[in-house]
């Protein structure tokens, strides 16, 4: 694209319909610009228009916005995107006119070119771009000469940036030598510029300067700050260390002193709290990774962050300043330097003082319960990775108690008495005093290793349950003190396996009765403190609340359940969802309670269909389906006919629609549906077999498992059909495509195994030598251990189904005598590694008769062979799995997927029983020792010498204990 008059015309005017309200002339502008951005020199010209000066604010700033975008997709974009490139004359071009540009734009421009210019740094910094930094220095000198913290701002967030790049890279002797690079040109600028500013910050304080004036000083030191974090991330830099002292020096300063010219507006003290918490930050980072360096500054830090968080805790806002703060003292309070928090009171003040004003409910927390449920649930129950005040003043306490627990627990429990103490003398009003109490309680409970059972120090669990909890889960009004409500619920999901099982049951009728509450969160974790207690097991793994428990109340516990999903705000609230699947897991399901239940869920379903947007709810009802239909049918079949009339519109429409997040789950639940069904199948299922014949089905690989699942069910429960039409030519093309990529190769053979089991040999034949010219190519072209040991089995399967016989001779219409190679080269060392007791057996017991049967093994000719297939069998049978296993690295394959590809996500509860193919067996060792004894009976001497000869020492006395064990013998 060439940069003339034109161009600027044509390139403004599209900019400016961008913006337009009416969807016609800002379509057509969005298109022409797609058509140009393929154009060599087009993020040249966008550029050149940004710093037009001719051209309005606003288009500019729209240009800004593309030129990012445009680097984002085609600086480098990756090989199979189809994207072409940005041209390397033009990125040299972009690159020398881009600091300069953002430098001299208005701060919205500034900001989009400083994203953009981060966007190249990320990909060539600073390797092949050297000249960056130099550029950034000078300028940045220049304007600091000028007082202009403008231009000053500009390019500090700039290289903060860039920087950032440093922090959460693998540490390679590459990053380290570009951290070098950096350190030697940006930090002594970096330094210098710090120590400016706050002189001038001082010099403004002294006098009384205005907010105006300090409001760009303040920025700039947080961005220094911000700056030191990345540079010092990785490891503490020689430069760092010499002038600790002047950094230390000024991050003290500003955590001690006051600036009321600031601190007095609301946005001024929270450009001064930024500030702070980025020195939190950074005293946090010493203090983790370079605690020896920094403890001569330690006693000074800690105090003055004590001091400060006194005042921050009274504050209802500054929430980030807070948490920082209190992270850093808990990484005091469990380090070598712990005995800062020794001395007397001091634990009782840091409870009263900081940790029970940050524990206490504010506004916002209220405002997040009522107003966004999902996120308050996020940050309460889950431990979402956004610092609450709460959940970080408590771990300040675990903090403490991995050195002092005794005091903790002393003083934890006397603020816990006292606050409930404050609520008994007026409930309706200190209501929060007992929320706190009950936080408190929950928060500092341990979980044992290794389960869900929690353990608390600071009360009598049952006491406290019965005096403090029940009452609220016994109030009336499900709708009062919600927050309260909240919180008993989750102390009894917390400490759900210590109420005794009499005392829950009484409980379960008022949790049923919760559901009903307007509260999204209350009915939420009712719903899940219902969902949790079905899990609870007792010793020896037994669950502790089966079916005849729930009985009683399954139906109002169902329609509540679903009556739930009505709520405005719950109409797809995965909790609720979650325990209507396990309820239906553990209930017993008449027709009574699958019609509601299948009748809810489909409801559910269809209105889901509309716009599927929560990946886990959505999960939830397809497991709640599965497990409905599979629970009903094991106790009444019949139910099966009801099912299909009511699931076959939604799975009709997700087909039909194309709905590609529910493609894999249709194909499941289809899948179960099949199976559960007597033969002949209905027309309507006929149907959806020969969509799955067609090869668009199988394009996108998210949905591959589910339709190999579903052709599974089709072969098991329909042979007679998939042999009529050419149709089993059809089944056997998808083997041979899955078969032929690592990637779903493992896909191919479930359904050639499933052929091979349901299928009888005289459909199969016709087609056996391109079964095998497909496998042994595979084999030849790209071998894999995950392959070998999939063809290992389905060998074996072939020759206890179909016999030795056909196996050696379809084997050889491919190739003369290949049976004897594919045995010697590839059988006998991979028998030794397969795993799994179904596979084991199967394999031990298809090997074992290939060498008491096959007449090419049993020739006295191929007696070296024989002996190391017995050698194998051996190590299989008798050798545990983790002394044969060998590690395969995993090389994923990189698949071309255009546009949306759903990702494929297991159904637990629609799940393929795997089936046993030889029932009749139980025990392969036996199997294995008393045909070699039947075998040797009709040769007596010639087997034990084979054995001598071919078998390992250690094979050769694991084969007479096996002997020994099952009373055989080999003569």
């Amino acid at each position: 694209m060439e940069w003339n008059p034109e161009t600027l015309q044509n390139l403004s005017q599209c900019f400016l319909h961008t913006l337009s309200p009416i969807p016609e002339p800002r379509r057509a502008a969005e298109r022409s610009l797609s058509e140009a951005a393929d154009l060599p020199n087009y993020g040249l010209a966008v550029l050149r228009l940004v710093a037009e000066p001719s051209v309005e604010e606003q288009t500019r700033h729209a240009a800004a916005v593309n030129f990012k975008n445009h680097l984002r997709s085609r600086w480098l974009p990756s090989a199979d995107s189809g994207i072409s490139p940005i041209i390397a004359s033009e990125k040299e071009q972009i690159k020398t006119l881009i600091v300069s540009l953002m430098l001299s734009s208005s701060p919205r421009i500034q900001s989009q070119l400083s994203e953009a210019l981060a966007v190249i740094g990320k990909h060539d910094f600073p390797r092949h771009w050297p000249a960056l930094l130099p550029e950034l220095i000078s300028s940045l000198h220049k304007a600091a000469l000028a007082g202009d913290y403008a231009s000053v701002n500009g390019i500090l967030g700039t290289a903060n940036s860039i920087f950032k790049n440093f922090r959460h890279q693998y540490r390679t002797d590459e990053l380290f030598l570009d951290i070098k690079y950096c350190l030697e040109i940006f930090a002594p600028p970096l330094q210098e510029i710090f120590i400016k500013t706050d002189s001038l910050i001082d010099s403004a304080v002294s006098s009384g300067g205005s907010a105006a004036n300090l409001k760009p000083l303040f920025e700039s030191q947080k961005l220094c700050c911000r700056i030191f974090f990345s540079l010092n991330f990785q490891d503490l830099p020689e430069f760092f260390e010499d002038h600790m002292k002047e950094w230390m020096g000024v991050f003290k300063k500003c955590l001690s002193s006051n600036y009321p010219a600031l601190e007095n507006t609301a946005d001024g003290l929270t450009l001064v709290d930024d500030l702070r918490a980025a020195v939190c930050e950074n005293i946090n980072l010493y203090m983790e990774k370079y605690e020896e360096e920094f403890q001569g500054f330690l006693k000074d830090f800690a105090s003055a962050v004590w001091t400060l968080l006194r005042d921050v805790s009274k504050s209802p806002s500054r929430d980030q300043l807070a948490t920082t703060a209190i992270k850093f003292l808990t990484t005091v309070s469990t380090s070598a330097h712990h005995a800062l928090f020794a001395g007397e009171n001091v634990i009782k003040e840091i409870c009263q003082s900081i940790v029970i004003p940050n524990v206490s409910l504010r506004e916002e927390d209220e405002e997040l319960f009522e107003m966004n449920y999902i996120e308050f649930i996020r940050r309460d129950m889950e431990g979402s990775d956004v610092d609450t005040r709460r959940r970080i003043a408590c771990e300040l306490l675990k903090g403490l108690a991995t050195n002092y627990k005794g005091q903790v627990t002393e003083v934890v429990s006397h603020e816990i008495q006292k606050l409930l103490s404050s609520f008994s003398t007026n409930p309706a009003v200190q209501w929060k005093d007992k929320d706190c109490a009950i936080y408190l309680v929950v928060s500092l409970a341990t979980k044992k290793a290794g389960g869900a059972s929690v353990s608390t120090d600071l009360i009598d669990v049952q006491s406290f349950f019965a005096n403090i909890i029940l009452p609220e889960l016994q109030s009336q009004d499900v709708n009062s003190f919600p927050m309260l409500k909240a919180g008993s619920l989750k102390f009894l999901t917390m400490f759900r396996s210590h109420l005794p099982k009499p005392f829950a049951m009484q409980l379960f009728p008022e949790l049923v009765r919760f559901l009903k509450a307007e509260s999204n969160v209350v009915h939420s974790y009712a719903a899940s403190c219902i969902e949790k207690l079905l899990l609870v097991k007792d010793e020896g793994g037994r669950s502790r609340y089966v079916a005849g428990d729930i009985s009683p109340f399954l139906l109002q516990l169902m329609t509540n359940l679903f009556d739930a999903l009505k709520f405005p705000e719950s109409e797809e609230n995965q909790y609720i969802m979650k325990c209507i699947m396990r309820v239906l897991g553990v209930a017993e399901i008449s027709g009574e309670v699958a019609g509601p239940c299948i009748g809810g869920l489909t409801s559910v379903l269809s209105e889901v269909c509309k716009n599927p947007k929560n990946p886990t709810f959505n999960h939830y009802i397809f497991e709640s389906v599965a497990v409905l239909v599979r629970r009903a049918c094991e106790r009444d079949i019949s139910l099966i006919s009801a099912f299909e009339t009511s699931l076959f519109p939604s799975l009709q429409m997700i087909l039909a629609n194309d709905i590609a997040e529910f493609l894999p789950y249709a194909f499941q639940l289809l899948a179960q549906l099949v199976e559960l069904n007597r033969p002949p199948l209905s027309p309507n299922y006929m149907q959806i077999f020969l969509l799955l014949l067609s090869p668009e089905s199988w394009k996108r690989s998210g949905n591959v498992p589910a339709l190999v699942r579903l052709l599974q069910a089709f072969l098991q429960k329909a042979p007679h059909e998939v042999t009529q039409e050419n149709r089993l030519s059809q089944v056997l093309g998808i083997f041979e495509k899955l078969v032929a990529a690592p990637s779903t190769d493992e896909q191919g053979f479930y359904v050639l195994n499933t052929v091979i089991e349901y299928l009888d040999y005289g459909a199969i034949a016709p087609y056996m030598t391109g079964v095998w010219s497909s496998l042994f190519t595979r084999l030849q072209n790209k071998k894999t251990l995950k392959f070998q040991k999939s063809l290992v089995v389905f060998m074996s399967l072939f020759l206890v189904k179909h016999g030795h016989a056909h196996l050696v001779d379809t084997m050889n219409t491919v190739q003369p005598n290949i049976f004897t190679t594919i045995v010697q080269q590839f059988w006998i060392p991979n028998l030794k590694l397969i795993m799994g007791s179904i596979e084991v057996k199967l394999t031990a017991v298809a090997a074992t008769r290939l060498i008491c049967e096959t007449p090419a093994l049993l020739n006295p000719a191929a007696s070296k062979i024989w002996g190391a297939m017995l050698d194998s069998i051996v190590t299989l049978v008798s050798r545990p799995e983790q002394e044969r296993a060998i590690d395969e690295p995993e090389m994923p394959e990189v698949l071309e997927n255009v546009g949306y590809t759903a990702a494929f996500v297991s159904l637990h509860n629609a799940g393929r029983r795997e089936a046993d193919p030889l029932p009749d067996i139980r025990d392969p060792k036996q199997f294995v020792v008393a045909s070699l004894a039947r075998l040797s009976a009709a040769s007596p001497g010639r087997y034990p010498q084979i054995i001598g000869e071919n078998l390992e020492k250690a094979n050769q006395a694991a084969l007479l204990q096996l002997c020994n064990a099952y009373n055989s013998r080999i003569v």
